[in-house]
């Protein structure tokens, strides 16, 4: 090829556009669990250029406090298709003039580990042999610290069926999808959210095959109100559902009322912007009514499988608002975790997937 041709093709290309970014929250928060530190947040990138981009590389540095490199990890596409780390993150395309969620993968260090400090460089490339462009945002995450005293919403050994590490769909709520686009969702209400069951001793949630909800070792087991507060918002008049059954609701209808998703619920306002929301409570068996002010532990309804629950369970989460927003850390009291024969020390902290707790 004529050099002056392979020029003017070169020239006639489209550059790729810098992509921007930011963090989802805005202000990221270190969750602090008994041996390690968690950062549970979302990278938002942005393209205001006419060529999608495809995402083939990500890492983050640490830096210590005087501004030192002390630790560094990266996602690239060392390996093929199936094997390069980069494949771990479902999402890689940034459409043009779109959005791109990437949930952090970086998320768990040790509890010694300095986290204030923090540099993500992301790599973007135009289609397959097109110009790179890479986009850089610095984080500077800050430890929770709870203002509201919490307990346990249950009574007894409690397994965390789903929590919110990082493979937790708690974890994974995309708020450039459809449903969160429809009603105006820009945070993840869920981000630090469980779903509490009770399971015998050989893991399972049901005596014979949960045909019923009353086959379910949790089904009508007391909740508790996590702390003191005033109720804000409750639902109690929606049905059990049953395993395997068809959702109790219609397309059209969630799409007018999101809240139907929870199906008996309530949400009690703890004061200094934390807020906890008990969902798919057992039909009738709410206590509770808006605007009434309840104690910490006072039961105010009881473990069902109302709304979009495919099990019987307690959704709970601890979040900065009433309705839909952002999520926060639940650090419960006097926790113990089941290590094998024995149990923890007891302390007060997060609980997390997995855990078999009281």
């Amino acid at each position: 090829m004529r050099l002056w041709l392979l020029t003017l093709l070169l020239a006639a290309a489209p550059l790729a556009a810098a992509p921007t970014a930011t963090t989802l929250p805005a202000h990221p928060l270190i969750e602090r669990t008994r041996d390690a530190q968690h950062l549970n947040f979302d990278l938002v990138f942005a393209n205001d250029g006419d060529q999608p981009l495809e995402l083939t590389g990500l890492e983050v540095t640490l830096f210590d406090r005087e501004g030192r490199f002390f630790s560094q990890r990266r996602l690239d596409r060392n390996g093929d298709s199936t094997t390069m780390s980069l494949a771990t993150l479902p999402n890689r395309t940034l459409p043009a003039k779109g959005r791109l969620v990437v949930f952090n993968p970086f998320a768990s260090f040790a509890g010694d580990a300095w986290l204030g400090d923090l540099r993500y460089v992301a790599t973007f490339r135009q289609g397959e042999d097109g110009p790179e462009s890479k986009v850089e945002l610095r984080v500077a995450p800050e430890a929770f610290a709870p203002k509201t005293a919490l307990r346990l919403p249950l009574d007894g050994e409690i397994f965390v069926h789903d929590g919110h590490d990082l493979l937790a769909h708690h974890r994974r709520l995309d708020i450039t999808g459809g449903m969160t686009t429809h009603f105006g969702i820009n945070a993840n209400f869920m981000r630090y959210a469980h779903d509490f069951t009770i399971a015998d001793a050989q893991g399972k949630l049901y005596r014979t095959d949960g045909a019923t909800p009353e086959d379910w070792y949790g089904f009508g087991a007391p909740v508790h109100a996590t702390g003191d507060g005033i109720v804000r918002a409750m639902r109690d008049g929606a049905r059990d559902n049953r395993k395997g059954g068809p959702p109790p609701f219609e397309q059209d209808a969630i799409m007018k009322d999101l809240t139907l998703f929870l199906g008996n619920y309530v949400v009690i306002d703890h004061g200094n912007g934390e807020y906890s929301l008990f969902a798919h409570l057992k039909q009738g068996s709410v206590r509770v009514r808006e605007g009434q002010r309840v104690k910490q532990g006072e039961v105010i309804g009881a473990m069902g499988m109302s709304g979009d629950a495919f099990l019987v369970h307690l959704h709970y989460q601890l979040q900065s608002g009433p309705k839909w927003e952002e999520g926060l850390p639940a650090y419960f009291a006097n926790v113990q975790v089941k290590t094998g024969d024995a149990w923890s020390a007891q302390y007060t902290g997060p609980v997390d997937s997995g855990d078999l707790v009281r």
